[in-house]
């Protein structure tokens, strides 16, 4: 029994290598090479070059995005008022320091006029003395000495205000209270003055806006409310 499956064996062995080598082709028709197709190989074309994309795979973008800077923190700031003149010579003062365009304006401000409950001039300083200590004596009086405009210089004022009628009401008040030569006077009229602002101020900016000399000796200093 042992002898016979060595037999089958050894003759299987034996055809097994004739059919590899093709002598058994004649007879059975298919060929020990078809199976693995080696003509498949010399169909690729460069396939060390072939990259694999999974499916539903993003693809990054080149742009890169730039965050946006922080904002330079700024402070409003203006300088004034001035007269025409004045305000022609502030303005081209700030032109010729070249801050960025549009970074500055040139404002007309109406200003209202000021009216003092004014009594004097006293040039004589001995009348002057009488005058404020005879005042004084009355209660609740703040008297203010007057040096300006010089057609008002060497007085004294009861009291300013921006409004005619006011003046003229609180004339009334210190005349019934005994003042009888105190009288309501224009210390200023009204007027249109120019005043330069820039609402936006960087840091350097403001550095070059210290630099700049301005009319009447003026400088940039915070805005007030508008």
């Amino acid at each position: 029994m042992l002898r016979s499956l060595v037999l089958v064996l050894l003759l299987v062995n034996a055809a097994f290598y004739a059919w590899t080598h093709g002598w058994l082709n004649s007879f059975t028709g298919v060929q020990p090479d078809a199976q693995h197709e080696p003509q498949r190989l010399t169909q690729q074309v460069h396939p060390d070059k072939l990259i694999l994309v999974a499916s539903g795979a993003s693809v990054p973008s080149a742009a890169t995005v730039t965050p946006p800077a922080a904002n330079e923190p700024t402070v409003c700031l203006e300088a004034g008022p001035f007269d025409s003149a004045e305000g022609a010579q502030a303005s081209e003062a700030v032109r010729a320091a070249q801050l960025p365009s549009g970074g500055w304006t040139s404002d007309t401000v109406a200003f209202p006029g000021e009216w003092l409950v004014y009594m004097g001039p006293y040039p004589d300083p001995d009348m002057y003395a009488r005058k404020v200590s005879e005042l004084k004596r009355m209660r609740n009086v703040t008297l203010e000495e007057i040096q300006s405009p010089p057609a008002l210089a060497h007085g004294l004022s009861l009291g300013r205000f921006n409004r005619q009628d006011e003046a003229v009401a609180a004339l009334d008040t210190w005349r019934t209270r005994g003042v009888r030569t105190a009288r309501v006077v224009a210390s200023r009229p009204p007027m249109e003055l120019q005043v330069i602002r820039v609402p936006r101020a960087t840091t350097k900016m403001q550095v070059t806006l210290g630099g700049i000399k301005l009319p009447a000796g003026k400088a940039f200093t915070a805005c007030h409310p508008q």
